[in-house]
């Protein structure tokens, strides 16, 4: 499918924002910004880059690219192209002409952009592109379904005596392989799940347990999903703090109701964490939120105004000591809908107010 119906309808939501607030230009410079604008162009070279290396300009008589010489030749040939970007390049070693450029087309002092500053429009575009267009949801779901392959691939694929190193590095190639790449890659083994909820991998092998976590961006997108095993029973103790984390990612699920605020949905988080006498392990890592183009485009607190909307994405992630729960999934106006569950995984059922949740469960090898 051509991009153009996608582009314009995000187009009218800046139209409009930008005529409420008297703008004559609007500079897209984060690259969640520009992958959401572009329908999936990828405006980054360090994938820990929150700058992208193009920008766009949207402005009332036509929008454009915006980019050293360096990389319009890229941006032209593989990331922008059937999109209505006029482009305009500047020296690589005068990245000054870029805004002396914009001053001259719009006026100085009547554009805004998205970087930090008293004009920024960074909130405002994060509230623009958390609800996504039915082009976007097609790529959700083609995304998740491949993020979730992956992570139960290279779960299934751990062995005792293996580095954490050597499990992310598997992870990184499979996500690799689908096109994708892995923007966030945590791996705990054993003592490490115990001690730490951002695990970055280590040279510590595994012996009895792994965590596998990922977030796999593509086309701007990005899917979160985690995975454990272990290899032979859990004890008891383990067990329970797995399956009440499961249970505390279901109330989540529960919770997210369209027309509800963030806070309410975390009050609830905290509420099934607080039934099973958890009281202050949310304490210990964020719970996750409204996701998108940024891990979480919105990160869940218990004072969050935020709105739920139909065709937002969430990935919640709820932990406790030892264990954690976690997929992305789409709001819909029928409940949510799982992007990254695949059917061909062990998986718990909890049911809430009639409504069967199916959540990961910890593989058993």
């Amino acid at each position: 499918m051509q991009p153009h119906r996608e582009y314009h309808a995000k187009r009218a939501r800046l139209a409009q924002h930008m005529q409420a607030h008297g703008l004559n230009g609007l500079l897209l410079t984060r690259s969640a910004n520009v992958s959401w604008l572009s329908c999936g162009g990828q405006a980054h070279v360090g994938l820990n880059s929150e700058s992208a290396v193009a920008n766009i300009l949207c402005t009332p008589e036509r929008d454009y690219l915006v980019a050293s010489g360096i990389e319009m030749p890229r941006m032209l040939a593989e990331e922008m192209t059937n999109l209505p970007l006029t482009p305009h390049v500047f020296p690589w070693f005068e990245p000054q002409q870029r805004d002396a450029w914009i001053d001259k087309l719009c006026g100085a002092g009547t554009w805004a952009s998205d970087l930090p500053g008293a004009r920024s429009q960074a909130a405002a575009l994060t509230d623009l592109r958390v609800t996504l267009e039915p082009e976007e949801i097609d790529r959700y779901r083609a995304l998740g379904a491949a993020t979730g392959r992956a992570v139960e691939a290279v779960t299934r694929a751990v062995r005792p005596g293996m580095r954490e190193f050597e499990v992310a590095g598997l992870l990184a190639a499979h996500v690799y392989a689908m096109g994708a790449a892995p923007v966030v890659t945590l791996v705990a083994a054993d003592d490490r799940l115990l001690q730490f909820r951002h695990p970055i991998p280590t040279d510590a092998r595994v012996q009895k347990t792994a965590m596998v976590v990922v977030c796999a961006r593509r086309n701007g997108l990005i899917v979160s999903a985690t995975r454990l095993v272990s290899f032979g029973a859990m004890d008891a103790t383990m067990a329970q703090r797995a399956a009440d984390c499961a249970a505390v990612d279901a109330a989540a699920w529960h919770a997210s109701v369209p027309g509800q605020t963030l806070g309410s949905a975390f009050q609830a988080i905290i509420a099934a964490y607080h039934e099973r006498g958890y009281i202050n392990e949310w304490h210990k890592h964020h719970q996750g939120g409204v996701t998108g183009y940024e891990n979480r485009e919105i990160q869940a607190r218990p004072d969050s105004t935020h709105i739920i909307g139909v065709n937002q994405a969430y990935a919640w992630n709820p932990s406790i000591t030892g264990t954690k729960s976690e997929d992305t999934m789409i709001v819909t106006a029928n409940g949510p809908e799982s992007v990254s569950t695949t059917g061909d995984w062990p998986m718990q059922q909890v049911t809430i107010g009639g409504t069967v949740y199916e959540r990961p469960a910890v593989l058993i090898n």
